[in-house]
C-alpha cells in the first residue's frame, strides 16, 4: 500500500475511535444523572414536606373548631375561661341570647371588637 492510503486508515481509524468513545463524555453522563436524581429528591423532599405542612394546618384548624366555645349553649364558667371574657361580658353573652353567628357579638355591642378579633377563632354559634 501507498503512503497516503496508510495515512487515510489510520486518521479515519482514530476519529471513529473518538466518535465513539470517549473519557470526557462518560464522566458527564453519570454527573447529570446525579444531578437529575438528586433535584427529583429534593422535589420530592419539598413536595413531601408542603403536604405534612397543609395536614397539619388542616387538623389544627378542626381541632380549634372541635375546641370552638359555643356562645349560644356554654355555661358562664365556659365563657370565663376565653381571653378577655369577664363576668359582666360573660353575663352580657348570657342574656343577648341566641345567636345566628359569631359576629353578632359585636353587631349587638355585647363585646367590643377589638376583643371579638382575639376571640373569633376561639367561639362559635351553633
Amino acid at each position: 500500500m501507498n503512503r497516503n492510503a496508510v495515512k487515510f486508515l489510520s486518521v479515519l481509524a482514530l476519529a471513529l475511535s473518538c466518535a465513539v468513545w470517549s473519557p470526557a463524555q462518560e464522566d458527564e453522563r453519570p454527573a447529570q444523572k446525579k444531578l437529575t436524581s438528586k433535584a427529583a429528591q429534593e422535589a420530592k423532599a419539598k413536595a413531601a414536606y408542603r403536604e405534612k405542612k397543609a395536614k397539619a394546618k388542616a387538623k389544627a384548624e378542626a381541632e380549634a373548631k372541635a375546641k370552638a366555645v359555643d356562645i349560644n349553649h356554654a355555661t358562664k364558667e365556659e365563657l370565663k375561661k376565653l381571653p378577655g371574657i369577664t363576668d359582666a361580658y360573660a353575663d352580657a353573652i348570657i342574656a343577648k341570647r341566641p345567636y345566628k353567628s359569631k359576629a353578632d357579638l359585636v353587631t349587638r355591642n355585647v363585646i367590643p371588637n377589638g376583643l371579638f378579633q382575639g376571640l373569633r377563632k376561639q367561639v362559635a354559634a351553633k
